[in-house]
């Protein structure tokens, strides 16, 4: 079944997201569907960098399948990962195929891309960032960085968001007492210099009870 994953996925999620979708989602979908490709991921990509998840899942299958743009599996994994990373449970499945597709070096890359994206998304002070992070140590790095991942996850746990403690127990779970202890002190410090830095307007109350 997973052979005739980005054969459908672009109909799946245009299907499930239109209700409360942009009319830009639904005309992209329109041109897709009516064989205008070019025309449609031209649509998709920029409500893509606009934030748009269901929008990056189907920027990502067109340009793993090559539709209406040069084949990329790389750029398709970014944008998969993007929406995975955002919540979009749609893209779990192409994400995942499309990760199997990459080289290590490409992988890496991949890695690195999504952690600078997501770094400054929360010096801007978009909220659930840090578990995001957090995932992208454990998940893509190969072979994982637990260390790295429990950093980021105490900080997404500091900061109150969703799955952050769980994760962080996790995580935790696997490192020596050593290393727990050297990442909680990493994580003390980090989290009174994030408070610091971020924007007022953005800064969550757990701030304000930094030791």
């Amino acid at each position: 079944m997973r052979r005739f994953l980005l054969a459908s996925t672009v109909w799946l999620c245009g299907a499930a997201a239109m209700a409360g979708s942009t009319p830009d989602f639904g005309r992209a979908v329109a041109l897709a569907q009516d064989g205008q490709a070019g025309a449609a991921v031209a649509i998709f990509a920029d409500l893509a960098q606009a934030g748009h998840r269901a929008a990056q899942v189907n920027l990502a299958v067109m340009l793993a399948r090559g539709q209406g743009v040069p084949q990329d599996d790389q750029a398709a994994a970014y944008w998969a990962w993007r929406a995975r990373l955002a919540g979009e449970t749609r893209a779990m499945d192409v994400s995942d195929l499309l990760l199997n597709r990459l080289t290590e070096p490409a992988r890496a890359r991949l890695a690195d891309r999504l952690l600078a994206d997501l770094r400054a998304r929360a010096e801007a002070g978009v909220t659930g960032q840090f578990v995001a992070l957090g995932r992208v140590e454990a998940q893509l790095r190969s072979p994982a960085r637990m260390e790295e991942a429990a950093l980021w996850f105490t900080l997404g746990a500091a900061f109150e968001e969703p799955g952050g403690f769980a994760l962080r127990e996790v995580a935790m779970a696997g490192l020596e007492p050593k290393a727990r202890l050297a990442v909680q002190e990493r994580a003390g410090a980090e989290f009174a210099k994030w408070c610091a830095e971020m924007p007022t307007d953005a800064r969550p109350e757990s701030c304000g009870r930094a030791p």
